[in-house]
């Protein structure tokens, strides 16, 4: 309640007066009186579905499309479809809200969700909802095997038919579809799927990430003359289901349906009239709605704006009002064409839509959502590209793409022009780097049209055009199909590209004894990488190609002693080494077919120094060799691991002689560590003379270091020994207070009775009547008494804000005075103009309406003259109603 000023001049706040008299007369009285007149309560606002919190906003579960994130219940997880948040996609739940009670502004992440390869990029659906409570949709579907069929899957066009593949880039059971469809199928027939009564598709087990699906599909006819022919002639159980709507649905909404479609003649007609007058509201994140009220009214008569979830909602809840059967959609709008019939659907595409029933012909879309560009998350070139490792040929590696340490997501990534993917919401792809010397990674943007727009703008037409078979599948065929090389869409200048070379040398060596009649096993590494599928020969004949490890095991059964050609070769990258065979049961072998035996120690900072701790690493042609007897200066230390490695700690010496022997071959390195103590000295002293330098340049001396280390500590003193004596005064003073407190507590009763009964005696009694008249009249119609146009507008800066406030308490009580009927449902400017019609002055009340409706639609922020005209209006509309000026 605001404060109103006295004939005096003094401040008298009618909200303490009464107080002070209910204390006075009857504690029992003002318990029953104030919950009747609505003080000390919300006002009996039906609250959101949802979970009170303690500051009296409910939670709820966010919903398709919002910027709180993907719709779902806790068992079900974020819906995919419909969310600019960018959560996975997944199963959609029975029950999904619509949109947010709080406005928000975020990037729209571009998170890949799969992969479409056919000849049309249409809207993608997942599910339908057939329910409207006012403030969510819900459905609960029947499933059935998709081999029975999908509803209304007969009632299509001649020619419009589609068969196209869908790859998946996240896990999930929900498989999106093109509407309608007719067959789904997985190739490898690993997992059954089920189709729904309202049309959509789902696996029965949840399917991985780069899983390939097989559909086909048919479109609902388009033309306008056979959607116009259609009738009224519905089925039963679609016109009871599909036109329901709740009884909270204010009549104000299929009044104003009514109005709008008046000249239309058929339910095509209707749809187009009211599709159309939605798309003229702007599209826009930063919209919210007010909790406890229908949606649709709310967006229709009262938001300014709003995204896909209020256009879709409100125009199915105008549809019904006339009778003509329609339901809410959610999936994802095209996506981006990224190859020949190849389009790629982010996140950010998530959206929902509206399906009219026509007889004969079906479910038809129909999208009212607005246009407008949206906040996506989509940089451009140049973009920095990064490896997680070395380059090493065939090793598998992860791509990073950014721009100014920020991920770009959604980029499509090609090394070499053959593309290996798109950037996570990390920002990174993993691939593995090609058998060649020099390779180019290549990143691109992400699209950057707007969400709901296909390619070139196209909306809902022509995004049905050809047709395709089917491809064939079978048991033996794979679960995905290899990417195309990027096409000449791509070709261009924009995009950022980086040149690696990469580390080719193969390390080919034997495991065994090559002995006539026997076998051996063949490895090929590059570094750390094993050099997989790569072809091996001996003596050009092929004997195997090697496994994921690097490995081939090699029968010499028919191979004669001596020496042979082995080689090794993927692509461009390859080895050669010789094999000495020996024959079967002799002695020795014709010549040792033992490599030489290698030995290396790494210590911190590649710097061994006496008594510091080191690693010896024995090998044979880069293959570690285990057992290795390990010996520095002349002492036993101890034998190599299975990976070729010895930790050991170096002696205090000038020099330290490393040897390491294996199966007769010796292997030795000599440490010089009293010349690394050396160059190691000379860098420290050659750091503290640049640090002293710098220092003496910049006025620093030793005297200066202690003066200020002194006078810090002394000031660190002095603050300690105030705050403890500060802390004593506090409990000194707390006691005290403690002591007074309980004393004052004693005569709290009398006082209180004695500044009631002073209040009383100073009381305008006709001034209190009519406020309790104003307090009365609010609380009858709760906080709702709050006109349409005034909720919402919370998401504004502080100063703002608390402006905004003080003009809210100025028009409630405004609303109070004058007491219109049905305020809940009026707007500000016919509130104030019931006024005037009632005979209060014009003036002031065309003063505060403009106020309160610049600091509530955002437009002019109040300063202190325009409040202060705001509470000279409510005085005078007060003064007018005393003096009798209300007819």
């Amino acid at each position: 309640m605001s404060e109103s000023d006295g004939p005096d001049g003094t401040g008298v706040e009618y909200g303490e007066v009464a107080l002070a008299l209910a204390v006075v007369v009857a504690l029992v009285v003002a318990a029953a009186l104030l919950p009747g007149a609505g003080l000390g309560g919300t006002g009996g606002e039906p609250s959101e579905r949802g979970t009170a919190t303690s500051d009296g906003r409910t939670t709820r579960t966010a919903t398709a499309d919002s910027p709180e994130g993907g719709a779902g219940t806790p068992s079900e997880g974020p819906l995919g479809g419909g969310s600019p948040s960018g959560v996975p996609l997944s199963q959609p739940p029975e029950e999904t809200g619509i949109g947010s009670t709080q406005s928000m502004v975020q990037p729209l992440a571009q998170t890949p969700q799969f992969v479409v390869e056919g000849p049309t990029n249409t809207y993608w659906r997942q599910t339908a909802y057939t329910t409207y409570t006012g403030s969510s949709w819900s459905s609960s579907p029947q499933w059935q095997s998709i081999d029975r069929g999908v509803p209304n899957d007969a009632r299509t066009a001649a020619g419009r038919r589609m068969a196209y593949r869908v790859t998946l880039l996240v896990p999930s059971s929900s498989l999106p579809t093109a509407w309608q469809p007719s067959e789904v199928r997985v190739p490898n027939g690993s997992a059954g799927i089920e189709a729904s009564t309202v049309g959509g598709v789902r696996s029965t087990r949840r399917l991985p990430a780069d899983t390939a699906y097989l559909a086909r599909s048919a479109a609902p006819p388009e033309d306008p003359a056979t959607l116009r022919a259609a009738g009224t002639d519905y089925p039963d159980r679609i016109e009871q289901r599909y036109t329901q709507l709740p009884e909270t649905t204010p009549s104000r909404v299929g009044a104003f349906t009514d109005e709008l479609t008046a000249a239309d003649e058929t339910p095509y007609d209707e749809a187009v009239t009211i599709r159309d007058w939605l798309k003229e509201k702007p599209y826009s994140l930063n919209a919210s709605h007010e909790a406890g009220e229908p949606v649709a009214d709310q967006f229709i008569f009262e938001m300014e704006s709003g995204y896909c979830q209020y256009y879709a909602t409100s125009m199915v809840v105008m549809l019904r009002t006339q009778g003509v059967p329609a339901r809410y959609v959610v999936g994802y709008a095209p996506g981006e064409r990224v190859g020949e019939e190849q389009y790629l659907v982010t996140a950010d595409r998530g959206h929902a839509w509206v399906e009219v029933f026509f007889p004969d012909a079906g479910w038809v879309r129909f999208d009212p959502t607005g246009s407008g560009r949206l906040p996506v998350q989509n940089p451009q070139p140049p973009y920095d590209i990064s490896l997680n490792r070395s380059a090493v040929a065939g090793a598998s590696v992860t791509i990073s793409v950014q721009k100014n340490a920020t991920p770009v997501v959604g980029a499509p990534v090609a090394i070499n022009d053959d593309r290996v993917g798109w950037t996570g919401a990390d920002g990174t792809v993993t691939t593995r780097l090609p058998y060649a010397g020099e390779f180019t990674v290549t990143a691109r943007p992400p699209d950057a049209a707007t969400k709901y727009e296909g390619e070139n703008g196209e909306t809902t037409a022509n995004l049905w055009a050809g047709s395709a078979a089917l491809p064939a599948a079978s048991a033996s065929a794979p679960a995905v199909r290899q990417t195309p090389p990027l096409t000449a869409a791509h070709d261009g200048t924009n995009h950022s590209s980086r040149t690696y070379r990469s580390d080719t040398n193969v390390t080919l060596s034997v495991e065994g004894t090559p002995v006539a009649g026997g076998g051996v096993s063949v490895v090929a590494t590059i570094r750390d990488v094993p050099v997989r599928e790569a072809t091996v020969t001996l003596d050009g004949e092929q004997v195997g190609t090697t496994g994921a490890d690097g490995r081939l095991g090699v029968s010499l059964d028919g191979v004669s002693p001596g020496t042979h050609r082995l080689a090794v070769q993927r692509e461009s990258v390859g080895a050669t080494t010789t094999l000495r065979v020996r024959q079967a049961g002799g002695d020795s072998p014709t010549t040792d077919p033992r490599p030489s035996l290698n030995v290396s120690v790494d210590a911190p900072l590649s710097f061994p120094l006496p008594g510091g701790p080191a690693t010896v690493l024995t090998t044979r042609n880069g293959t570690p060799v285990g057992g290795a007897r390990v010996s520095i200066g002349g002492s036993e230390t101890g034998t190599t691991t299975e990976n070729g490695t010895l930790d050991v700690s170096l002696p205090m010496a000038g020099s330290a002689t490393v040897v390491a022997r294996s199966d007769g071959a010796t292997a030795r390195t000599t440490l010089p560590l009293a010349r690394n103590v050396a160059l190691g000295g000379l860098v420290a002293l050659g750091g503290l003379a640049l640090v002293r330098r710098e220092l003496r340049q910049r006025g620093v001396t030793a005297r200066g270091v202690a003066r200020a280390t002194a006078a810090w500590l002394s000031r660190l003193a002095a603050w300690a020994t105030a705050a403890c004596v500060r802390a004593a005064e506090l409990l000194v003073a707390a006691g005290r207070a403690l002591r007074g407190g309980l004393s004052r507590l004693v005569a709290l009763p009398g006082k209180l009775a004695r500044q009631g009964l002073a209040a009383l005696a100073g009381l305008d009694l006709w001034r209190l009547w009519a406020w309790l008249i104003g307090l009365l009249a609010r609380g009858g119609a709760g906080e709702a008494t709050e006109p349409a146009g005034s909720r919402g507008r919370t998401d504004r800066g502080d100063d703002a804000d608390a402006a905004s406030t003080t003009l809210r308490d100025l028009w409630r009580e405004f609303v109070g005075l004058v007491s219109p009927p049905r305020a809940r449902t009026r707007t500000p400017g016919e509130i104030a103009r019931y006024a005037v019609e009632r005979g209060l002055p014009a003036e002031p009340i065309r003063a505060l309406t403009d106020a309160y409706r610049d600091a509530e639609y955002g437009r002019v922020a109040p300063d202190d003259d325009r409040l202060s005209r705001a509470r000279e209006a409510v005085r005078a509309v007060r003064e007018a109603i005393r003096g009798g000026g209300e007819s």
